[in-house]
């Protein structure tokens, strides 16, 4: 239910209340031990992050569901991160030109293609 919660904020772009319901969704993951939703949870909670502008935000978190999705080589979690790497082709920030490399790059690694 969190995470879908979430899921709606996050559509709506609703900052405060994105932030609200990604802790709840983290705790509920970290409660059931499900880190493979993880990874989920912190690609969606940096796509709001971006959508309001908080690009320093969106990349923290981005760079969080990377690591999640690399460690458990989830191509799903990867294919979460499709919309991040939009909002991070738009940025001229050098954190978050970093970042969409190393997605790049780890979707090469992990032979998926972009949903």
């Amino acid at each position: 239910m969190a995470a879908f919660q979430l899921s709606t904020y996050v559509r709506l772009g609703d900052e405060r209340q994105v932030t609200e319901a990604g802790q709840a969704a983290l705790s509920a993951v970290a409660q059931d031990a499900d880190h493979k939703k993880a990874d989920v949870i912190h690609a969606e909670i940096a796509q709001a992050q971006l959508q309001v502008g908080d690009v320093a935000e969106g990349v923290a978190y981005a760079r969080r569901a990377l690591d999640a999705a690399q460690r458990g080589e989830s191509t799903w979690g990867l294919q979460h991160l499709t919309t991040v790497e939009k909002a991070l082709s738009t940025q001229q920030d050098q954190a978050a030109r970093d970042l969409l490399g190393d997605i790049v790059s780890t979707r090469r690694t992990l032979g998926s293609s972009p949903a």
